[in-house]
């Protein structure tokens, strides 16, 4: 199993517990790959793409774990799979996508849901024209 972690913050606090033995991993085959300062889902989109392909090229693994940021959304990350880059090449072609998952704030969800606030309102938008709902990431 290999493990590419993304966090926005510059310290990587995910990685850092894996690499110090925080959390409970059997040490077989596993490779774990960090990407700090940024989101697999666009500014390192290009990172993620090289990484997997590199992973997959090293013919040792046979599933690939990848943990994207609390902020990331899993839509442009799963797309990744499917999006071709300048050379022609695709995820796709060696990987395929088997199950996502998304947690959510479990005690927030139901109120989220039924909110009409904008994701400007909470300080939570993308960018400056960015005018989602906050129901719009829940769907």
């Amino acid at each position: 199993v290999a493990v590419i972690v993304n966090d926005m913050s510059e310290v990587n606090i995910d990685a850092q517990l894996l690499r110090e033995g925080g959390a409970e991993l059997r040490r077989t085959e596993e490779t774990l790959v960090e990407f700090s300062n940024g989101c697999i889902c666009c500014t390192l989109r290009d990172d993620l793409l090289q990484e997997v392909r590199r992973l997959a090229d090293a013919g040792r693994y046979d599933y690939l774990l990848i943990e994207s940021t609390g902020i990331g959304e899993p839509m442009p990350v799963a797309a990744t799979f499917a999006v071709r880059d300048e050379q022609g090449f695709s995820l796709s072609d060696i990987a395929r996508l088997d199950t996502m998952v998304t947690v959510v704030d479990g005690s927030a969800f139901l109120a989220d849901f039924g909110s009409t606030l904008r994701l400007a309102e909470r300080g939570q938008q993308a960018g400056p024209d960015d005018d989602r709902g906050v129901v719009d990431l829940l769907c």
